[in-house]
């Protein structure tokens, strides 16, 4: 033993010189070989003794469940040892399930039993009674399990039942209040009796040779580790803490965020490892009796406490900006964050001195209660100083106000975790403010429970927010991209299954037994049943990896479509893409075909249900199957492709995307349409590219009266003729339409080579008639109207005598509603 502490010793203390001088050698790294586990065997079937003593065993708990005498810890021993025979009698429920579904198959290939009156065949009548036989010989085991693991179950529920309802009747007892003097000053007797006992085991201790002896062999190594351990707590955090900072100051990105990160992580191990040796120095001395070696165990967990409480609120409330934080606040506020942590974590490490020392001396319960309220209020009040912060970042970020000590930021919509942070924050100010209440009035198991698990809850919490921030700088990291995580889906699952895996751990801070917890992962691992078939987790499991599988098996087999297969055949862009697309909806049926039969789900029996849901389904979204049918009648038939110019419903612009139940088109305004596939089957749809690119325009043109029309025509059709979009067949047309109200009245009509040119072409082609209709000095006229008065003279008549003239506008002097110079 000593040899493996002094090559401790010297670890440590290679390793402390390394980090005073800041240099060393390089590290080597090494690697741990776990052995192999050997395949569990089969277990032997249930004997008739086994069943014997399975009923001396639910005898014994259905006795103690009656008179429930004994013990919480007695029922727990009780309760495993019934969870040992129900996997049992589980195992024994499986055993033969695939013999015992050929037997039925078999007799059923046999047909039905002949009704009475009736006869079969000797041969077939034998067999069948041999198969039967069989079956029940197989049977008979599997129903006498079944019995067995429904009284298991039975039994297991009334044990957790009982045990839940002592854990509510013990939070809700009222013992002795804290605030009466009478029992602080018992309270004072017994820490007064604590430290009598302490020092006579170490006065004990000093007067016996053996342990002077042995106290003065080990003083070099006690030395050693009392030195090591001092310096680990002393100095330890302290290293860790200025290469940190060195490294967030002389380095970016999110390499460097991701090693300051896991380097923090040297602010908990050096100080926990240094309360270690601390620990293994005091015991080396020798003087501790048996209560002070059960007070020196709980030294490391109260270490342990204060150091992890630290940590975390300095990764919550960090002091540098750059760091990540789910909180937005001020620094001022982030050294308030500190602080109770901090505080929290001292309380915690009180809190298991106190235990300790109730469960190893003979203290009365007054002194529990009296040492146990301080800690519950000043808990209570680091824990509504917590929840001030978090409710300060919950406001701010959903812009319920704008307190002065907030960070001013932009005013955004809070998500769904402010929103959580909000509220987490309300639920422990209600917390803080029960707790002392509760205390106080004598329920002081309330009180610790109300202060303490929510300030656990908070620890949890902070370290999922500490991993999932890593998780993310990692996958920035890797992806060499800043924010990729912000956009990826793989960082928010890792996020999720943090959460869930969280969530245990937080049952079990609020009292949740991990009985429970067990018993609620055995019911998820035996699922449910529909008819004859049962969906466990495992059986979700399989099916979900067969039809992943099926789906990536799907992406490849396009994606050599896409790249290599297709594109060295005739099929056209569009055929291509409804080629793949095909292929896509072939591989999701495929995929969830064997996704059913690899995870053995058997979904005859839902047929007739399936048959009669499909019917109100079927009235119910008659418009979505028209679309779907629609849609693979688009993919097969292909009479509109992406691509395509076309107009339908009055939209009209170019097919971007043909899914199974909506085509989206493109207008040239640029807005897209949502337009739905039974439109395309059911309407009229006109199509200006299809198969062909050229289109005919037609373009009307008027001269004036007087002009040469022959001569106009020859223009207009050399005009045409000289367009290089123009296709000579069929040849340009100039049509003499007739005679208009103001021109004489052409149309150019042209084919051109690609209609998509065809507002391009129309204006350029104006612009060439107008030009040459300014050369031949032809006039393009505009409308004109003459108006003709019947009675002009009636302009010229004067007006009758007695009619006022009228006057020019009034003078201000003159307005009635302003004063005249006399009235002023």
């Amino acid at each position: 033993m000593r040899s493996r502490l002094a090559l401790i010793c010297a670890a440590l203390l290679w390793f402390t010189l390394w980090m005073e001088t800041g240099a060393g050698p390089g590290m080597s790294g090494w690697s741990v070989v776990a052995p192999a586990s050997a395949q569990e065997a089969e277990k032997a079937r249930i004997s008739a003794e086994d069943y014997a003593e399975w009923e001396k065993i639910a005898a014994r708990a259905e006795d103690s469940l009656s008179s429930q005498q004994a013990s919480d810890a007695a029922f727990e021993s009780l309760r495993r040892d019934l969870v040992k025979w129900r996997s049992q009698f589980q195992v024994e429920e499986s055993r033969d399930a695939d013999r015992i579904a050929t037997l039925r198959s078999q007799i059923q290939a046999l047909g039905p039993v002949p009704e009475e009156g009736m006869s079969e065949s000797e041969e077939i009548a034998a067999r069948r009674q041999l198969l039967q036989e069989e079956l029940n010989s197989l049977n008979a085991p599997v129903l006498t399990a079944e019995e067995a693991y429904t009284r298991a179950n039975g039994l297991i529920s009334r044990i957790d039942s009982l045990i839940r309802s002592r854990q509510k009747a013990k939070l809700l007892l009222r013992g002795p209040s804290p605030i009466l003097p009478s029992h602080v000053l018992i309270a004072a007797e017994d820490l007064h009796k604590v430290s009598r006992i302490l020092s006579a085991e170490v006065s004990t201790s000093a007067h016996l040779r053996s342990d002077v002896a042995e106290f003065r062999k080990n003083l070099p190594e006690i030395a050693v580790l009392l030195g090591l351990s001092l310096l680990l707590l002393i100095r330890g955090r302290l290293w860790f803490r200025r290469l940190v900072d060195w490294m967030m100051l002389h380095g970016g990105g999110e390499k460097v965020l991701v090693g300051a990160m896991l380097l923090s992580l040297g602010q908990v191990i050096l100080p926990v490892l240094g309360t270690i040796l601390f620990v293994a120095a005091l015991r080396a001395t020798g003087m501790f009796g048996p209560s002070g070696e059960g007070m020196l165990g709980a030294v490391p967990k109260m270490g342990m406490a204060f150091v992890m409480a630290r940590w975390l609120g300095q990764q919550i409330f960090p002091r540098m900006e750059k760091w990540p934080t789910p909180l937005e606040l001020t620094r001022h506020q982030r050294v308030r964050g500190r602080f109770y942590s901090s505080a929290l974590g001292v309380l915690f490490a009180v809190a298991i001195f106190v235990q300790t020392m109730m469960s190893l001396l003979p203290l009365e319960p007054e002194t529990g209660v009296v040492f146990a309220f301080p800690v519950i209020v000043l808990a209570a009040i680091c824990l509504a100083g917590l929840a001030k912060l978090l409710i300060a970042h919950g406001m701010q970020r959903q812009g319920i106000g704008t307190p002065e000590d907030v960070v001013d930021v932009d005013a955004e919509e809070s998500g769904f975790v402010s929103r959580v942070i909000l509220l987490t924050g309300r639920a422990c100010m209600v917390f803080a403010v029960a707790a002392p209440l509760a205390a106080m009035a004598g329920y002081t198991r309330a009180g610790i429970f109300l202060s303490l698990s929510p300030s656990l809850t908070l620890a949890i919490l902070a370290t999922v927010s500490f991993l999932q921030k890593l998780s993310m700088g990692v996958f920035d990291w890797l992806t060499g991209r800043q924010k990729a995580s912000e956009e990826g889906l793989l960082p928010v699952l890792v996020n999720f299954a943090l959460i869930v895996i969280a969530l245990p751990f937080i049952a079990l801070v609020w009292g949740v037994r991990k009985a429970d917890l067990e018993e609620a992962w055995v019911h998820l691992q035996e699922g449910f049943t529909i008819g004859d078939t049962r969906v466990s987790l495992s059986v979700l499991f399989v099916f979900a990896i067969a039809f992943l599988g099926g789906m990536l098996a799907t992406r490849l087999v396009q994606s050599a479509m896409r790249a290599s297969v297709l594109p060295r055949t005739r099929i056209d862009p569009g055929g291509q893409k409804a080629v793949i697309s095909g292929l896509g909806y072939l591989g999701i049926f495929l995929s969830a075909m064997i996704a059913v039969s690899v995870a053995g789900l058997d979904l005859s029996n839902l047929a007739i249900v399936a048959g009669a849901l499909s019917v109100g389904v079927g009235f119910g979204l008659q418009n979505i199957v028209s679309n779907f049918v629609s849609g693979l009648i688009l993919l097969i038939e292909r009479p509109v492709t992406e691509g395509d110019w076309i107009e339908v419903g009055g939209v009209m612009g170019t097919v971007r995307k043909i899914s199974v139940r909506a085509t989206t088109v493109e207008t040239f305004d640029r807005n897209n349409v949502i337009v739905p596939n039974s439109d395309f089957v059911s309407g009229q749809v006109t199509n200006w590219t299809r198969g062909n690119l050229s289109g005919r325009l037609i373009l009307p043109v008027g001269v004036a009266y007087g002009t040469d029309t022959r001569k106009v025509s020859q223009i207009l059709q050399e005009i045409a003729e000289a367009h290089p979009l123009v296709i000579v067949n069929p040849p340009p047309m100039i049509v003499f339409q007739g005679f208009g109200a103001d021109s004489l009245d052409f149309e150019m009509r042209v084919v051109l080579r690609d209609i998509n040119f065809g507002l391009g072409t129309r204006s350029e082609i104006n612009h060439q008639i107008a030009e040459r209709f300014a050369q031949e000095g032809i006039e393009i006229p505009f409308a004109q109207r003459d108006i003709w008065l019947r009675n002009p003279e009636a302009l010229h008549r004067p007006p009758p005598a007695g009619t006022p003239m009228p006057m020019g506008p009034p003078r201000p002097d003159s307005d009635p509603e302003f004063p005249t110079e006399d009235e002023t």
